[in-house]
C-alpha cells in the first residue's frame, strides 16, 4: 500500500468511528423537530428506512500488567452506536451474529489497528456477520508465544461476552494477512495447545470454525529459500524478532518449530475449514510458505482452497472486489446461523 492509499485509509477509518461516536449520542430521528423550511427550488425525496449502517465499538479484551489490550467489534446492519448490550432485564434477541476476527498485518510489529477499520467495515457489511480488529502484543515488547496467547484471548473473551454483545459463539472465523496471517492459522491448527492458553476466559475454547490466510508466513526455517526483499535468517529479522533470536540457530528450534502452524497439522484432528490466497509476486513472503500449509492441510485430509493470485504482491493489487468475493462467500457458507 503506498504512503497516499495508507493516509486516506487511516483518514475514511477515523472518520468512520467519530461518525458512530458522534451518530450514538444524538436523540431517535423519530424524536427530534421536523424541520419545515422549503426554499424555493429546493427537491425532497423520502428517506429509506432500511438503509444498512454499522455500529463501531473498542473493548478491552484482556490485561497484561499495565497494557491493555483492545479490540474494535463492528456490527453491521445497525444504527450507529447500537450492538451493545441489551437493557437491563431484556430479553434475548434471538441467536447473535457469527463474527469474523480480523488480524491484520505488521511483522509483529507496533500497529494501530483504526487504519484498517474500513476492511472490518467492508467485511462485516458484505457478510453481515460482526468483525473484530484487535491488537496483540507486539514483538518489541513481548516474545512468542505472547502474540498467539493474545489472539486467542480475544477469542474467549468474545465467546464470554457472546450474549451481551449479541454474538454467535458457536461461528467464530478468523482472517489475517502476513503477520497476521500467520496467526489466523496458528489459531485454527493449535487448537488445545496449553502452552498458548493465558487465564483469561480460560474455561472457555479458543477454536475457530473458518480460517482465512492472506499471505502469511508459516515455516520461517523455509523463508530464505526463496527469493525475498527480506533477510528472513538475519538475527533482526521479524521472524527472529519475533522468536527472541536468529532463527536458523539450533538453541531457538523448538521455538520456531512451536511458531509453526503446520507442525500441529494431522490427520488425528478435525481442524476447521481453511482458505489460503497469496500472490504470486510477493516479495515479502515467498509464495512457497503458502504451498507449504497447503500441502500439509491437503496431505492430513484437511479441509483447504488455495488460490494464487495472478500479479499481485504483498498487498499491492491483493484486496481486489474478485478476491474479496471469495472471502465473503466462504466466511457466509461457513459462519452462517
Amino acid at each position: 500500500m503506498n504512503k497516499n492509499n495508507a493516509i486516506a485509509s487511516t483518514l475514511l477509518a477515523s472518520l468512520a468511528v467519530l461518525w458512530a461516536a458522534q451518530a450514538s449520542a444524538q436523540p431517535p430521528a423519530q424524536d427530534f423537530p421536523t424541520s419545515t423550511e422549503a426554499p424555493a427550488g429546493m427537491l425532497t425525496i423520502d428517506s429509506e428506512n432500511d438503509v444498512p449502517g454499522f455500529s463501531v465499538q473498542e473493548l478491552v479484551y484482556a490485561k497484561r500488567d499495565a497494557l491493555e489490550l483492545k479490540l474494535k467489534l463492528v456490527n453491521p446492519n445497525a444504527a450507529p452506536g447500537a450492538g451493545g448490550p441489551p437493557a437491563p432485564g431484556a430479553a434475548p434477541a434471538g441467536p447473535g451474529k457469527p463474527v469474523i476476527v480480523y488480524v491484520q498485518g505488521s511483522a509483529w510489529f507496533p500497529f494501530d489497528n483504526l487504519g484498517t477499520l474500513n476492511r472490518a467495515i467492508d467485511l462485516a457489511e458484505h457478510t453481515g456477520f460482526v468483525v473484530a480488529s484487535l491488537q496483540y502484543r507486539y514483538s518489541s515488547i513481548a516474545k512468542a508465544p505472547a502474540q498467539i496467547q493474545d489472539v486467542k484471548s480475544a477469542i474467549r473473551y468474545l465467546r464470554a461476552n457472546a450474549q451481551r454483545l449479541r454474538l454467535n459463539p458457536d461461528k467464530i472465523g478468523i482472517l489475517g494477512d502476513s503477520s497476521g496471517g500467520h496467526l489466523a492459522v496458528l489459531t485454527g491448527t493449535s487448537d488445545g495447545v496449553k502452552e498458548f492458553v493465558t487465564d483469561d476466559n480460560a474455561g472457555l475454547s479458543s477454536g475457530v470454525q473458518a480460517v482465512v490466510d492472506f499471505f502469511g508466513p508459516t515455516d520461517f526455517k523455509q523463508m530464505s529459500k526463496f527469493p525475498s526483499s527480506f533477510k528472513h535468517d538475519d538475527a533482526n529479522s521479524p521472524e527472529s524478532t519475533l522468536i527472541g533470536g536468529p532463527i536458523q540457530a539450533p538453541e531457538n528450534a523448538a521455538k520456531v518449530e512451536a511458531y509453526n502452524p503446520i507442525h500441529y497439522v494431522s490427520k488425528d484432528k478435525k481442524l476447521p475449514p481453511f482458505l489460503i490466497m497469496h500472490g504470486d509476486k510477493d516479495a515479502l513472503v515467498p509464495f512457497n510458505q503458502s504451498v507449504l500449509l497447503y500441502q500439509a492441510l491437503k496431505d492430513a485430509n484437511q479441509p483447504v482452497t488455495f488460490y494464487k493470485v495472478k500479479g499481485a504482491g504483498h498487498e499491492i493489487r491483493f484486496w481486489t472486489p474478485a478476491v474479496m468475493d471469495i472471502v465473503y462467500k466462504f466466511f457466509t457458507r461457513e459462519l452462517k446461523n
